[in-house]
């Protein structure tokens, strides 16, 4: 399947294998990645990709 530059929707992208397809999509240049996750109530524990996600 061709991922880059596409658009990819991922459900359950907090963690598991919805977090790992989402970083596979981006890893393999997908234009968008909408991911649907759960409230992250710590900036520490959101994936890297998260907007809250602290550097």
């Amino acid at each position: 399947m061709k991922i880059e530059n596409s658009v990819v929707f991922v459900t359950g992208a907090s963690r598991g294998l919805g977090l790992a397809f989402a970083r596979e999509a981006l890893a393999r240049g997908a234009a968008k990645v909408y991911a649907g996750a759960y409230a992250i109530r710590r900036p520490s524990a959101s994936p890297e990709w998260c907007p809250s996600h602290s550097t």
